[in-house]
């Protein structure tokens, strides 16, 4: 005979597997020996997303969501840890998209200005150019090339469209151009 097992948990004692029953050599009726956390209890049938657990001398389910990722309406990701903890209502099972702010847009928008005239006019560069330790020409594109970054920027900050537009597209920068050669 086969015997149901199952692992005391801290709240479901949940199904582990089978154990072939042992008899008692020594009684006279061949009594059966029931290991610890086992049951001749007939067991429930598999079902998806639950686990089966013995408790009250019968068989039940539980869900088992353990390790479900769902992410809330604010986009903050959460992962259910325990067995019988169920998806709260809303819960998303995509990141969603969060537009983002005005103020993060706009941050976006800076950071991007700085990097296009940083990739071209170091800082270091732009400070040459400034104090005149270039040469006319290369103080004229270094100031001309900040100047066309800066008109880009506001215009991309101006935009009606602002919070709907890719500000990393090079569509909305100026192109450089080495005039040095």
């Amino acid at each position: 005979m086969m015997l149901n097992t199952f692992k005391l948990g801290a709240k479901y004692p949940v199904y582990t597997g089978q154990v072939k029953a042992k008899i008692d050599a020594a009684s006279e009726d061949k009594k059966i020996l029931y290991p610890a956390y086992a049951t001749d209890v007939e067991l429930i049938a598999e079902k998806e997303g639950f686990q089966r657990y013995f408790k009250e001398g019968a068989w039940h389910y539980v869900v088992d969501n353990v390790g479900k990722k769902y992410w809330d309406e604010n986009g903050t990701k959460h992962t259910i840890t325990e067995l019988g903890e169920e998806l709260p209502e809303g819960a998303l099972l995509e990141v969603p998209v969060i537009p983002p702010t005005v103020a993060e847009q706009t941050a976006l928008s800076n950071a991007e200005c700085s990097k296009r005239i940083n990739a071209h006019w170091n800082q270091i560069g732009q400070i040459n150019a400034s104090l005149g330790i270039y040469g006319a020409d290369d103080t004229a594109a270094c100031s001309a090339w900040i100047s066309s970054n800066r008109a880009a920027l506001v215009s991309i900050l101006t935009n009606d469209s602002l919070l709907e537009i890719d500000v990393t597209d090079d569509q909305y920068w100026p192109v450089f151009e080495d005039v040095s050669e």
